[in-house]
């Protein structure tokens, strides 16, 4: 017992000497870890940001028939925005919210932070985007392995739907 306790006191006393004579590095170690915790915390509170920079996210086009296209935002069409309300309200509120998660995710700012075309391809191709699309994986994992049904949304009910979205932004 007195060797396990002065083994103890020794150990002790080396990490305090080592801490004091590179207490630079000791700094600069904790400041590191400190850092990269506060990163993995505030990665796992984004709400449609996953383990990425928004640039990177906003390039991204996502799986389905958008990827290889360009969606041109011009100013909001308002017909297509009274639409999209439409469905928005008969087929995505059951799972979202604006500004608040449901079973999925608030979708107010989607389009702050996401490609028109990942947005659209979500929308008409969620199957295969949950399938393949490695931001929708984490998120179906922080949503509960809840999966988006297919909708049965044309691509030009969809681009009403991202109108929708478009003019709710804040």
């Amino acid at each position: 017992m007195k060797r396990i306790s002065l083994a103890f006191a020794f150990l002790c006393a080396f990490l305090i000497i080592a801490v004091i004579v590179n207490q630079t590095e000791a700094s600069s170690r904790f400041n590191s870890v400190k850092s990269e915790f506060l990163v993995s915390e505030l990665s796992k509170s984004a709400i449609f940001m996953p383990d990425t920079s928004k640039k990177s996210v906003a390039k991204d086009k996502g799986i389905g028939p958008f990827r290889d296209k360009t969606v041109e935002l011009g100013p909001i069409n308002q017909k297509w925005v009274s639409e999209g309300k439409g469905i928005f309200t008969s087929k995505c509120v059951l799972c979202h919210e604006l500004d608040q998660k449901k079973i999925g995710p608030p979708l107010r700012s989607i389009t702050k932070d996401r490609a028109p075309e990942f947005i659209l391809n979500m929308i008409v191709n969620p199957t295969k985007m949950q399938k393949e699309d490695a931001d929708i994986k984490v998120l179906i994992k922080k949503y509960n392995n809840v999966l988006m049904t297919e909708l049965g949304i044309s691509n030009d009910q969809a681009r009403s739907v991202l109108e929708y979205l478009r003019s709710v932004v804040r």
